[in-house]
């Protein structure tokens, strides 16, 4: 190998593979005298195979969840969705009882009773869905639950919502806690209503 290629390696330097001194990325082979013409070039990495606009899911950009620098988990009508089976149901059981305390009630006024109560508790539970979506965006969240999960039910809605709210602050799901536990005392407050309707309590 020609002596031009600067700077040499000292003669107790082993042979063996070192930093090109003539500059670049790779490597040229030392023979324990001189630099020989062996050159070795690192592999240029391959491009991603393509087909069509097709890329593999290893080789595709992670794109972030989008974050915020401060937003919120709870609002006051998150709290009165959350609380839901207890006064959509104890009132309810409530006003049927003092209907039969008063005398029978036919069936179908009963039905019909049910079918309009409902049907009220589901809009109020919507106004209140919507009102939760506005609090949570005007308290930095950028993105929020859509309302009409409210038509599967209350429970859908504020699980959509957690969700959701786990993008931007911690917390969002004590209120899916909180309705699980309304609903399950919702049944015994409800029997006591009606207990206390007819004097029992």
């Amino acid at each position: 190998m020609s002596g031009d290629i600067q700077p040499s390696v000292p003669p107790s330097i082993p042979a063996g593979w070192y930093p090109d001194p003539a500059g670049g990325n790779g490597k040229r082979w030392w023979d324990g005298r001189s630099w020989t013409q062996n050159v070795q070039v690192p592999d240029t990495p391959q491009a991603a195979p393509s087909f069509g606009g097709f890329i593999p899911a290893a080789d595709r950009p992670v794109t972030p969840l989008p974050t915020a620098e401060a937003g919120i988990g709870y609002t006051r009508a998150s709290w009165w969705i959350a609380s839901s089976p207890l006064w959509v149901v104890v009132p309810q059981a409530a006003v049927f009882g003092a209907l039969n305390a008063l005398g029978p009630v036919p069936a179908e006024s009963y039905e019909l009773g049910t079918s309009l109560f409902t049907a009220l508790a589901l809009a109020i539970l919507i106004a209140l869905a919507f009102a939760d979506r506005a609090a949570l965006r005007r308290g930095g969240n950028d993105t929020a639950a859509s309302p009409w999960w409210m038509l599967l039910s209350s429970l859908a809605y504020l699980i959509a919502r957690a969700r959701q709210v786990q993008l931007y602050a911690s917390g969002g799901w004590a209120s899916v806690l909180w309705w699980v536990l309304a609903a399950v005392v919702s049944p015994g407050v409800g029997v006591l209503a009606i207990f206390a309707v007819y004097g029992l309590v």
